[in-house]
């Protein structure tokens, strides 16, 4: 009875130990129900992380870029545009100003207002083209001022000018002749003032001109 296993049972044989031992290997255990899974479901595809540039704070940032550089363009045309107008009109003053021959006369009297401005022109004459010679003639008959001053301005604008010490002819008319190239369109304040025996001025008559058209 030597021979017998002491516990009653048999041995297998040595060339079925090794498919034995595999056998009893431990299996993955099923994917469980509260997962969602089933048994023999393949594995889900993993999704990928998104690139940098489609992050939603990196799109947003994209389109405020963009609007903005939409602003910048618009203020840029119309900048530019607004360039181009100032130009147009700068060299359309330079051509108003510029002082040029003259290639006939035309005579201008004009009664000065003894006691303020007036109301509306005195005087209202188309800019010539080409350019005349203004021949300007004040009346100052009902002043006893032997000499004047005689002070241009153009509204809007500033001084244009100043004659001094200015002496009425024998018919007590004040004479100047300008050229009309000098006076583009727009309206012009004539102040006349007269010296005293102490060479003070005191005003003496006053003429609004306006100079009609475009050159």
């Amino acid at each position: 009875m030597s021979g017998k296993n002491p516990k009653g049972k048999h041995k297998p044989p040595a060339r079925w130990r090794r498919h034995l031992v595999q056998a009893e290997l431990e299996l993955p255990a099923p994917p469980s129900p509260a997962r969602g899974g089933r048994v023999g479901d393949p594995t889900p595809p993993t999704v990928p992380e998104p690139w940098w540039w489609q992050q939603p704070a990196v799109v947003a940032g994209l389109a405020a870029l963009s609007a903005l550089l939409l602003l910048v363009t618009a203020v840029s045309l119309y900048a530019a545009h607004r360039d181009r107008a100032l130009a147009a009109e700068a060299a359309t003053r330079l051509k108003t100003v510029t002082l040029r021959a003259t290639t006939a006369e035309q005579a201008l009297r004009i009664a000065p207002n003894p006691r303020s401005w007036s109301d509306g022109p005195d005087a209202t004459i188309d800019w010539p083209e080409p350019p005349m010679l203004l021949d300007l003639f004040l009346p100052v008959a009902y002043s006893e001022f032997t000499q004047f001053a005689v002070t241009i301005d153009k509204v809007d604008q500033g001084r244009v000018l100043i004659v001094q010490r200015l002496a009425p002819d024998s018919n007590r008319e004040l004479r100047l002749a300008l050229n009309s190239s000098a006076f583009g369109p727009g309206e012009y304040r004539v102040r006349l003032q007269g010296y005293t025996w102490q060479g003070e001025r005191v005003d003496a008559g006053w003429v609004r001109i306006l100079i009609r058209g475009r050159p």
